[in-house]
């Protein structure tokens, strides 16, 4: 769901700023309204994404916690959901996309006594992608691409 609404953001964005380059070269009458109403969409969304990220850090939305030990994974209201050791993880697949509409990384942790846990990161260079990497070969994985 995330990485759908990234994408939706991206693409509203896109085409707004798509949108003010044909005001700017039409010069349409009514643009100077056109245009704000469009600046205000593309501000609104950057105001969304950066408010709902400091939110979300703020009271524990869906973090993955990387411990010596293995993982703990919390829910939507900050709970844990799933705590993994890393002896349980039989191994670690990492996925990631990295175009303009969607930008991704996603580690799936397949365990021996457990479904297998998806953890998805919507940034392009997150600190969590290098440190897990790191923190998982110390447990005794090996990431596969």
């Amino acid at each position: 769901m995330g990485g759908v609404l990234q994408m939706f953001r991206r693409f509203i964005v896109l085409f707004c700023l798509i949108f003010l380059g044909f005001l700017i070269y039409k010069r349409p009458h009514g643009g100077l309204s056109k245009g704000l109403i469009s600046i205000a969409v593309i501000v609104g969304l950057v105001g969304l994404r950066a408010a709902w990220g400091w939110v979300s850090v703020r009271i524990g939305v869906r973090l993955c916690h990387i411990h010596t030990g293995g993982l703990a994974v919390t829910g939507l209201f900050g709970q844990v959901k799933h705590v993994v050791p890393w002896d349980r993880i039989t191994e670690l697949r990492h996925i990631s996309n990295l175009s303009p509409l969607l930008t991704f990384h996603r580690f799936e942790l397949e365990r021996r006594d457990a479904r297998t846990l998806a953890i998805l990161v919507l940034q392009a260079k997150p600190e969590f992608v290098p440190a897990l990497q790191r923190a998982s070969e110390l447990g005794g994985l090996r990431t596969e691409r």
